[in-house]
């Protein structure tokens, strides 16, 4: 659409959390934060509606479930009682989850290793682990580990393998100039 001889485009949602994402990847993770993908992440999980909630009763811009959000509430207490419906609440639990996860899982580099994290955030840390350990490449994860399926249902399985790859490879590409990316060209 051509409005007054600019190109106009309809705003993103994810642009009112931009801010505050910023402001907490950078507070765990320094200023090289990969706040692109974090918010490739968040569009992926509910396209950046705070209120939605979701068939499987996953909650917010994260889709926590109420036990994770509980699990993570308790492990990182400075971001108080779980409150999904809350962006920042949402925000500071994602960061921090994908934290925990990228440090439980192996990777031979940084986008592998995200890789298994985000697969972890998805379908769960205990089938990358199994899958890790079934795997003669457990650090390779594109390609190799992330085609073994560790005991998901077929559909499971099918989705929470595509989605490190949606938001690594599509999504984030739409907020490089949020900061430092992950697995774009020459990072894998």
């Amino acid at each position: 659409m051509v409005v007054a001889g600019k190109l106009a485009h309809a705003t993103d949602a994810c642009d009112q959390y931009r801010p505050t994402l910023v402001r907490e990847a950078q507070a765990v993770y320094g200023l090289a934060a990969p706040v692109p993908m974090f918010a490739a992440q968040l569009r992926q999980e509910s396209s950046c509606r705070a209120s939605i909630t979701a068939w499987d009763n996953g909650r917010g811009l994260a889709q926590f479930m109420d036990d994770t959000s509980k699990q993570v509430a308790h492990m990182y207490p400075e971001i108080g009682a779980p409150d999904p419906y809350s962006p920042k609440w949402a925000i500071r639990a994602l960061v921090r989850y994908d934290g925990w996860l990228h440090k439980r899982v192996q990777g031979d580099t940084e986008c592998e290793r995200w890789g298994a994290a985000l697969k972890s955030y998805n379908g769960g840390l205990g089938y990358v682990l199994k899958a890790q350990r079934l795997s003669t490449t457990s650090g390779a994860w594109f390609g190799a580990t992330e085609d073994i399926n560790a005991g998901q249902s077929a559909q499971n399985f099918d989705y929470s393998r595509r989605y490190p790859r949606l938001i690594l490879f599509q999504h984030q590409r739409l907020y490089t100039a949020w900061g430092a990316t992950v697995c774009l060209e020459g990072q894998r």
